[in-house]
């Protein structure tokens, strides 16, 4: 005998509540932690004070660790909340909701026929124990997670023959890269260039599709310098060095927390 099923609408429902309840006892009952948290806010608060929201700073200097998505979204509650730490920690929280939801639509759009797979498949990444600790973190993985998972809704938009999935590739490749910079690539690329085989009943031909691919990949380094290039003028030559070359190829190589050999 087959155990009964649960309806698809409680589990999304449960999804929700799950993490609402983590978020609830993050905010309640842990202040921001170091090193990484109070860093973060640190930086946005400084950016606040200084009135410069294109070059994030950090004790007087030019911060080139992390692109600046992040502090503008702390900018933006500051800006219609006022100042307070509530706010921050609850962009990590409200941007894995839209994890969830695009999660759903996702296993919608791979299984349409199997009623309740959006259901399990939030359910299944909400009671995960990694993500319950990052979910509820001000850190830039959920937001990451977020453009990497709208990317890959856009890849499936365009293997069902809307061109319009490629714009939304090109703004999650765009978004993401100023959210944890150009490692996005690493996520979405594999993927899409893929797509002719694991979606080959329903994929464009090789032509279109390269195309389209190409075309994604130059919007979203049109978003991402349209940021860059103003912010590594305003930041000086070696700020400009770190944002183009120090936080990809270079950081893997030489950082004593990145360091690994070539392979």
């Amino acid at each position: 005998m087959s155990p009964p099923s649960i309806p698809d609408r409680y589990l999304v429902w449960l999804s929700g509540a799950l993490l609402a309840v983590l978020t609830a006892a993050s905010l309640l009952l842990r202040p921001l932690a170091p090193i990484d948290e109070t860093r973060y806010v640190s930086v946005a608060w400084e950016m606040w004070l200084r009135g410069d929201f294109w070059v994030p700073f950090k004790n007087g200097e030019a911060y080139s660790h992390k692109p600046p998505f992040l502090f503008w979204m702390i900018h933006a509650g500051w800006a219609l909340f006022g100042v307070s730490e509530w706010w921050p920690r609850l962009i990590s929280p409200l941007f894995a909701v839209g994890c969830l939801v695009l999660t759903g639509r996702l296993s919608h759009q791979l299984w349409p026929a199997c009623a309740g797979c959006a259901g399990r498949a939030m359910l299944i990444l909400s009671s995960s124990l990694l993500w319950m600790v990052f979910s509820g973190a001000l850190m830039f993985d959920v937001l990451l997670t977020f453009w990497v998972l709208l990317g890959m809704l856009g890849v499936l938009t365009a293997a069902a023959g809307h061109a319009r999935g490629w714009g939304l590739l090109g703004v999650a490749i765009g978004l993401g890269a100023l959210t944890k910079g150009p490692v996005i690539l690493l996520d979405v690329l594999p993927v899409a260039l893929l797509a002719g085989w694991w979606q080959r009943e329903r994929m464009q031909s090789s032509l279109r599709r390269f195309g389209g691919l190409l075309l994604a990949v130059l919007l979203g380094m049109a978003i991402a310098l349209a940021w860059a290039v103003p912010a590594g003028r305003m930041g000086g030559e070696a700020y400009q060095q770190a944002i183009f070359w120090g936080q990809t190829a270079h950081r893997m190589v030489d950082s004593f927390a990145h360091e690994r050999p070539v392979w």
